[in-house]
């Protein structure tokens, strides 16, 4: 590992974490830590490097940058304000050829790279994107993130804390359970004529003034490591989602995470086949749950287990009613799902429930501009999804993570825009009441050239820049924009400058 003083702090007016590595999110882990910022602040380069990637992206990261790093490894910042100078002309031409704010381009070789020195600045902080002005902070192996702390003092001296241990039988599991507590006792003991599994409930306590996620939970069955959890590890080319470890309810509910320390099993899973990795049956003996820290800090809880073999049976849910929908995925994912049809909506399972991974809900019926998927939110409400990109333009698909209602609706309103002259500028509102916004359509020109409207979801809409400054008066605006439902319009529209 990078010893701490190879890494310059990338933001030196704060320290302060708001933040944390691996820290549970809607829908997937948080793969850096996260920095109190005003904005502007600059942020500097960490070592000698150059850049490898810029990505402006108004629904995630924001502005994006990709710095890699004299090790070979990757900082990535997000959410940023501007670029430094010479960067955000290189952005701006950028954007002007592909005639749109969102824009993502890679330089394979650093001789063709912008390069900088260790200390030098590279941008600065804002709050494009998702969230309130910060600084998102990575560092990347590969496709792996990694802690950013690790690779700076102060060094965790403190143990991993173990909060509470549970555990659920072979017949009582489902993906909405988090199992019973383990009584605190001197030799807790689990007694069952069937296989059983873990859940563990632990943070590592740190030196940054906030508790973080530990690096490896792993289970031993006496001394032969059945089950391992890189917490703290976050793969982006393996299985993104979170629901695999944790117990969506309680994260929903009581913010606090409950991690399963096994692999779903198939619903119907018989005692002819194989057990998933992490469950125990036939067994007698210890079984020791050890959480490791980032700096080798170790704690473990043992617990003496008798359990048997005995599988009682789980049927498949009853699948016989006819339906306008299909759904599609993983087999351990797909033999939980309990779908019903409802006057041309589907109930997919419950709203506490999550899949180990994405499933895929494919209509019937053929897309037709204005047609948009949605997600029932509230008595009434609807939440726009987006639609599945296919060779096939008829196809209408979406992913599908959680449970609750899903439908078909159709929205015959295009986007509305709003302008207005602001002291040089040109300010716009876009908005779409139904079925949100497609920002990648977003296009206008100013006076009969090209400029770039700045569109960010949480403002719903920015600044649109253009190449020259705009003097007062009168300017020609010509702006084109596309809901989710695939309805577009084009606006001819005046605008005074004052």
């Amino acid at each position: 590992m990078t010893a701490a003083s190879d890494y310059l702090w990338p933001l030196p007016d704060s320290r302060t974490l708001t933040g944390g590595f691996a820290d549970s999110r809607t829908d997937h882990f948080h793969g850096g830590v996260d920095l109190r910022a005003r904005t502007p602040l600059p942020v500097i380069a960490p070592t000698d490097g150059w850049v490898e990637r810029i990505s402006v992206n108004p629904a995630g990261y924001g502005l994006t940058l990709y710095y890699r790093l004299a090790d070979g490894n990757t900082a990535v910042f997000g959410h940023l304000s501007r670029y430094e100078p010479e960067l955000q002309a290189l952005v701006r031409d950028s954007q002007l050829v592909a005639e749109t704010y969102h824009v993502d381009f890679s330089f394979e070789e650093p001789a063709q790279a912008p390069s900088y020195r260790k200390g030098d600045i590279l941008c600065f902080t804002g709050s494009s994107g998702r969230g309130p002005a910060h600084l998102h902070f990575e560092v990347r192996k590969g496709a792996v993130q990694l802690d950013p702390l690790m690779f700076y003092d102060p060094a965790d001296r403190d143990k991993p804390v173990i909060v509470e241990l549970r555990w659920v039988n072979w017949s009582e599991f489902s993906p909405t359970s988090s199992g019973r507590a383990i009584a605190k006792q001197v030799t807790p003991t689990i007694n069952s004529n069937e296989p059983i599994a873990l859940f563990v409930r632990t943070y590592d306590p740190g030196p940054w003034g906030r508790n973080a996620v530990p690096q490896t939970v792993r289970v031993f069955l006496d001394q032969q490591l059945i089950f391992e959890d890189r917490c703290a590890e976050i793969d982006l080319l393996g299985p993104q989602s979170i629901y695999e470890k944790l117990v969506y309810k309680d994260v929903k509910h009581n913010d606090r995470d409950v991690r399963r320390l096994f692999d779903w099993p198939l619903r119907g899973l018989t005692e002819a086949d194989p057990l998933p990795s992490g469950w125990i049956e036939n067994f007698r003996g210890d079984v020791r749950i050890e959480v490791e820290d980032r700096n080798g800090n170790i704690s473990s809880y043992s617990v003496r287990v008798d359990v048997g073999d005995s599988r009682p049976d789980r049927p498949l849910p009853d699948r016989a009613v006819p339906l306008d929908f299909v759904l599609t995925g993983d087999d351990a994912s797909m033999s939980w799902a309990d779908v019903a049809e409802l006057s041309g909506e589907i109930r997919i399972n419950d709203e506490d429930f999550a899949f180990a991974s994405k499933l895929r809900l494919t209509a019937h019926e053929s897309y037709r501009p204005g047609t948009y998927w949605y997600k029932r939110s509230g008595a009434a409400g609807k939440s726009a999804l987006w639609r599945i990109p296919s060779d096939d333009p008829d196809q209408l698909a979406c992913y599908v993570l959680r449970g609750g209602i899903y439908g078909l609706a159709y929205d015959d309103t295009p986007p509305k825009l709003l302008l207005s002259g602001q002291h040089g500028k040109i300010k716009f509102t876009l908005t779409d009441d139904e079925s949100s916004i497609d920002d990648s359509s977003v296009r206008c020109t100013v006076d009969g050239e090209t400029a770039i409207p700045e569109f960010e979801y949480e403002e719903k809409g920015g600044v649109i820049w253009t190449r020259k400054s705009l003097t007062r008066g009168q300017h020609l605006v010509h702006f084109e924009a596309q809901n989710r439902a695939g309805l577009s319009r084009t606006w001819e529209v005046a605008v005074t400058v004052p």
